[in-house]
Protein backbone atom coordinates (compact mmCIF):
# COMPACT_ATOMS: atom_id res chain seq x y z
CA UNK A 1 0.00 0.00 0.00
CA UNK A 2 1.10 3.47 -1.04
CA UNK A 3 1.49 6.24 1.52
CA UNK A 4 2.44 9.83 0.99
CA UNK A 5 3.95 12.08 3.17
CA UNK A 6 5.15 15.79 2.78
CA UNK A 7 8.50 17.08 3.74
CA UNK A 8 10.77 20.21 3.90
CA UNK A 9 14.24 19.68 3.71
CA UNK A 10 17.25 21.79 4.10
CA UNK A 11 20.91 21.24 2.65
CA UNK A 12 24.19 22.31 3.40
CA UNK A 13 26.43 24.01 0.52
CA UNK A 14 28.08 20.94 0.17
CA UNK A 15 25.14 18.96 -0.94
CA UNK A 16 23.89 21.06 -3.71
CA UNK A 17 25.59 19.26 -6.13
CA UNK A 18 24.77 15.72 -4.76
CA UNK A 19 22.26 13.32 -6.60
CA UNK A 20 20.27 12.54 -3.34
CA UNK A 21 16.69 12.82 -4.93
CA UNK A 22 17.39 10.87 -7.64
CA UNK A 23 18.73 8.25 -4.77
CA UNK A 24 15.20 8.44 -3.50
CA UNK A 25 13.65 7.35 -6.92
CA UNK A 26 16.72 5.33 -7.38
CA UNK A 27 17.32 3.17 -4.44
CA UNK A 28 14.27 3.38 -2.62
CA UNK A 29 11.39 3.23 -5.52
CA UNK A 30 9.78 6.50 -3.82
CA UNK A 31 7.58 9.22 -5.87
CA UNK A 32 9.02 12.66 -5.75
CA UNK A 33 6.58 15.62 -5.72
CA UNK A 34 8.63 18.69 -6.18
CA UNK A 35 6.09 21.45 -4.83
CA UNK A 36 9.01 24.16 -4.71
CA UNK A 37 12.82 24.02 -4.33
CA UNK A 38 15.55 27.02 -4.09
CA UNK A 39 18.97 25.63 -5.01
CA UNK A 40 21.74 28.01 -5.03
CA UNK A 41 24.98 26.20 -5.68
CA UNK A 42 28.03 26.98 -2.86
CA UNK A 43 24.99 28.53 -0.53
CA UNK A 44 22.68 25.11 0.59
CA UNK A 45 19.05 24.57 -0.58
CA UNK A 46 15.38 23.91 0.43
CA UNK A 47 13.04 21.51 -1.02
CA UNK A 48 9.51 21.15 -0.46
CA UNK A 49 8.72 17.82 -1.70
CA UNK A 50 6.13 14.94 -1.48
CA UNK A 51 7.52 11.25 -1.03
CA UNK A 52 4.91 8.35 -1.92
CA UNK A 53 6.20 4.74 -1.77
CA UNK A 54 5.25 1.91 0.36
CA UNK A 55 5.79 2.53 4.37
CA UNK A 56 9.12 0.81 4.62
CA UNK A 57 10.77 2.00 1.47
CA UNK A 58 9.46 5.95 2.94
CA UNK A 59 10.99 4.90 6.02
CA UNK A 60 14.70 3.76 4.62
CA UNK A 61 14.61 7.06 2.48
CA UNK A 62 13.82 9.53 5.63
CA UNK A 63 16.88 7.60 6.96
CA UNK A 64 18.93 7.74 4.26
CA UNK A 65 18.29 11.32 4.35
CA UNK A 66 19.50 11.93 7.68
CA UNK A 67 22.54 10.10 7.11
CA UNK A 68 23.61 12.33 4.33
CA UNK A 69 23.26 15.80 6.31
CA UNK A 70 19.83 16.77 4.84
CA UNK A 71 17.47 18.47 7.61
CA UNK A 72 14.05 16.81 7.20
CA UNK A 73 10.94 18.39 8.62
CA UNK A 74 8.20 16.08 8.26
CA UNK A 75 4.54 17.42 7.32
CA UNK A 76 6.28 21.56 7.16
CA UNK A 77 5.11 23.32 4.50
CA UNK A 78 6.94 26.43 2.85
CA UNK A 79 3.80 28.57 3.69
CA UNK A 80 3.64 30.34 6.46
CA UNK A 81 -0.34 32.10 7.89
CA UNK A 82 -0.39 34.33 10.53
CA UNK A 83 -4.05 33.76 11.82
CA UNK A 84 -3.60 36.80 14.48
CA UNK A 85 -2.62 39.31 11.97
CA UNK A 86 -5.18 38.35 9.60
CA UNK A 87 -8.37 40.66 8.77
CA UNK A 88 -9.99 37.68 7.12
CA UNK A 89 -11.10 40.02 4.38
CA UNK A 90 -11.09 36.71 2.43
CA UNK A 91 -9.28 37.73 -0.59
CA UNK A 92 -6.88 35.03 -0.34
CA UNK A 93 -9.80 32.58 -0.38
CA UNK A 94 -10.73 32.90 -3.98
CA UNK A 95 -7.20 32.71 -5.56
CA UNK A 96 -6.44 29.61 -3.31
CA UNK A 97 -6.64 26.63 -5.96
CA UNK A 98 -6.78 23.32 -3.64
CA UNK A 99 -8.83 26.04 -0.91
CA UNK A 100 -6.29 25.14 1.39
CA UNK A 101 -7.36 28.95 2.51
CA UNK A 102 -11.15 29.06 2.86
CA UNK A 103 -13.78 30.37 5.05
CA UNK A 104 -14.22 27.96 8.20
CA UNK A 105 -17.10 29.36 8.87
CA UNK A 106 -19.95 31.44 6.77
CA UNK A 107 -21.45 33.66 9.27
CA UNK A 108 -18.18 35.07 11.12
CA UNK A 109 -16.64 34.71 7.85
CA UNK A 110 -13.61 33.47 9.17
CA UNK A 111 -10.86 32.43 7.06
CA UNK A 112 -8.67 29.22 8.17
CA UNK A 113 -5.74 27.41 6.77
CA UNK A 114 -5.88 23.44 6.19
CA UNK A 115 -2.02 22.83 5.94
CA UNK A 116 -2.45 19.68 4.43
CA UNK A 117 -4.43 20.90 1.29
CA UNK A 118 -1.73 23.38 0.82
CA UNK A 119 0.46 22.82 -2.34
CA UNK A 120 2.50 25.74 -2.17
CA UNK A 121 1.38 27.76 -5.28
CA UNK A 122 1.90 31.38 -3.20
CA UNK A 123 -0.76 32.69 -4.88
CA UNK A 124 -1.78 33.86 -1.63
CA UNK A 125 1.45 36.18 -1.19
CA UNK A 126 0.45 38.67 -4.07
CA UNK A 127 -3.31 38.11 -3.21
CA UNK A 128 -3.31 39.24 0.46
CA UNK A 129 -3.25 42.86 0.87
CA UNK A 130 -1.82 42.45 4.87
CA UNK A 131 1.42 40.65 4.43
CA UNK A 132 -0.68 37.45 6.47
CA UNK A 133 0.60 35.12 4.17
CA UNK A 134 4.70 34.33 3.61
CA UNK A 135 6.83 31.92 2.34
CA UNK A 136 10.16 30.31 4.64
CA UNK A 137 12.31 30.22 1.74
Amino acid sequence: MSITKKAYLHFPSEMTDKPFISDLIRDYQLTVNIFRAKVTPGEGGYLSIELSGDEPNLERGFKYLDGIDVEVHSGDVGLMWKEESCTHCTNCTTHCPTSALHVADRKTRRVSFNESKCVECLACLSHCPFGVCSSIF
